[in-house]
């Protein structure tokens, strides 16, 4: 959807990089536009852009009337696509978990029946791996929490599928992923606004929600043993350098490990207050390295094979800029395979640990000049 930037309102997501005669980007793709961000395409005198059809927080994009045309020109394309999107069923399922989360902030029992009606539409439908890869791009810091909640159960629900449990096994896994963090809702104080490092006290209370969250669900009915352990155990680590109960391998469940995969990938790739998002392929190659013996190595690289498709002429854009075609894939590290960058240059990434894919492009993708 091209836009002028005289009718973009905050909120609005970009869905192609802005460039302004330079190597990099101006802002990109997925950006979430704040009025800075509206004043410095201004300042750069960038005349369109290209939105999506709804906001962040799943409402309806509509334009600033500068003229009925453009209005009449648009509105259109957004009833096309609005209908039937998994993006658009991901945002509208943050705004109905912050509101379930507020309600519980205030003292409401959760209820399972609400909780389901958030995640049974994300379940119905599959997303692409190009949309699992940018799903972290729409977090924003102040609404972290339900953001997280949301795209940790997806990822859990998807993990569930590619290790063959059933079907109530899968649906059960996605609403553990959905509530693992709604102990947070009983913090003594709002972890979330909180813009710098935690203190050690504001640490330990917060290592306290798994069990607060377990406490608040154990006698709802709708969830099973199996989710609430997913829920109490999630923060847990092979190791035992988890918490709360500093519990190894052999007694975590398998919703546990699942889940926590999930949780640091989406939490490794999110922009928060006191830390700047990451790439995917970037956090993927850390937590073969630094989460080893940590996260399960079986699910983790799972996990990998959910999000991941860089198959052999897969065009990929590189961290220095670049785009590349992939010639080599590294089994041993999924994210570095060997591309091709020039007509005779080849660069292989697993022995330039500088570099790292930001990106997956289209097989049909065409270098502008």
């Amino acid at each position: 959807m091209n836009v002028n930037i005289n009718e973009l309102v905050s909120g609005c997501i970009l869905t192609k990089d802005v460039w302004k005669k330079s190597n990099n980007p101006l802002m990109k793709k997925k950006t979430v536009l704040t009025k800075e961000h509206i004043q410095i395409l201004t300042i750069f005198l960038v005349e369109n852009v290209n939105v999506e059809p709804k906001l962040v927080d799943g409402s309806t994009f509509k334009p600033k009337k500068v003229n009925e045309e453009i209005k009449e020109d648009h509105e259109p394309i957004v009833q096309r696509r609005q209908d039937d999107s998994f993006i658009n069923r991901y945002l509208k399922a943050v705004q109905q978990y912050k509101k379930l989360f507020i309600d519980w902030q205030g003292g409401m029992k959760v209820e399972a029946y609400e909780v389901r009606k958030v995640f049974l539409p994300l379940y119905e439908f599959e997303p692409t791996q190009d949309e699992l890869m940018q799903l972290h791009h729409y977090t924003t810091k102040q609404d972290y929490i339900y953001f997280h909640s949301v795209a940790v159960s997806v990822f859990s629900y998807l993990l569930g599928k590619k290790l063959d449990l059933k079907s109530g096994e899968v649906i059960q896994l996605g609403l553990a992923g959905l509530l693992s963090d709604c102990g947070m809702s009983k913090l003594p104080f709002n972890v979330f606004e909180k813009k710098g490092s935690l203190t050690a006290s504001e640490y330990n209370e917060v290592k306290k929600h798994p069990i607060i969250g377990y406490r608040m669900l154990e006698e709802i009915p709708g969830f099973s043993k199996n989710a609430l352990l997913g829920i109490l155990q999630h923060h847990e680590r092979e190791d035992g350098s988890g918490y709360p109960l500093h519990i190894k391998r052999s007694k975590l469940h398998q919703y546990a490990k699942i889940i926590s995969v999930a949780d640091v990938f989406h939490a490794m790739t999110s922009e928060r207050h006191y830390r700047s998002k990451q790439s995917p392929y970037k956090v993927i190659a850390s937590l073969k390295i630094d989460q080893f013996g940590k996260l399960d190595h079986k699910i983790l690289n799972q996990f990998i094979k959910i999000l991941l498709d860089l198959s052999i002429g897969r065009k990929v854009k590189l961290s220095n800029g670049l785009v590349g075609e992939v010639l080599y894939q590294n089994s041993q590290h999924p994210t570095k395979p060997v591309v091709k960058v020039h007509r005779d240059e080849y660069l292989d990434l697993a022995k330039n640990p500088e570099l790292f894919i930001e990106e997956e492009l289209p097989f049909d993708y065409i270098e502008e000049a």
